[in-house]
């Protein structure tokens, strides 16, 4: 009778990169181009919707103040997003190489914008003046829709596959060795 061995036996190697690290390296992506393209002029609306009032710049004491610190915030809002693209974009890059520190750096990232795109949906909702009013549904529909790309990427880098791709760090433990086919398994 044959008993199964102490240790666990190696996953065989992957070939090729799994369907669900390339799934997220296009999430990383897509979300990069969206952040290029609406990134800086999303977070100014979000930022002045949400929490600048307009009498802190001083604009009735001097007009020049006022526009000198609208235009210092919205610097550090440019800025704050140029270094975010430029993030997403080494990791969608590392991820694809099969860098476990780019998983859980792109794992915690999306976490952080699920929690809080629900957070800002939920104090959207609960805003002073509105707060017994009937609730538009459409932003519900277009927070659901922004979160979209950060839950798909989540949910494709916790996959056994993808942890297979990063615990065997991408293609380097092929590297030196000769070409092979990979086996073939009937479905």
């Amino acid at each position: 009778m044959l008993t199964p061995p102490s240790t666990p036996l190696p996953p065989e190697l992957l070939h090729r990169k799994p369907g669900t690290v390339t799934a997220a390296q296009v999430m990383m992506w897509l979300q990069f181009s969206f952040l290029i393209c609406c990134g800086a002029g999303t977070g100014t609306i979000g930022l002045f919707w949400t929490s600048v009032d307009f009498d802190d710049f001083g604009f009735e004491e001097d007009l020049s103040e006022g526009f000198e610190d609208l235009a210092a915030l919205l610097v550090v809002v440019i800025a704050v997003t140029i270094m975010i693209v430029i993030l997403y974009g080494i990791l969608a890059v590392k991820i694809g190489t099969g860098r476990r520190w780019a998983q859980v750096t792109t794992i915690l990232l999306m976490l952080g914008s699920i929690v809080t795109g629900f957070y800002g949906l939920y104090a959207g909702f609960r805003v002073g003046d509105m707060e017994a009013s009937v609730v538009d549904g459409s932003r519900l529909v277009w927070t659901l829709l922004g979160l979209s790309m950060p839950i798909v990427t989540l949910l494709c880098l916790f996959t056994g596959s993808a942890n297979q791709w990063f615990r065997q760090k991408g293609r380097d433990p092929l590297k030196g060795l000769p070409p092979q086919a990979p086996q073939f398994r009937p479905y």
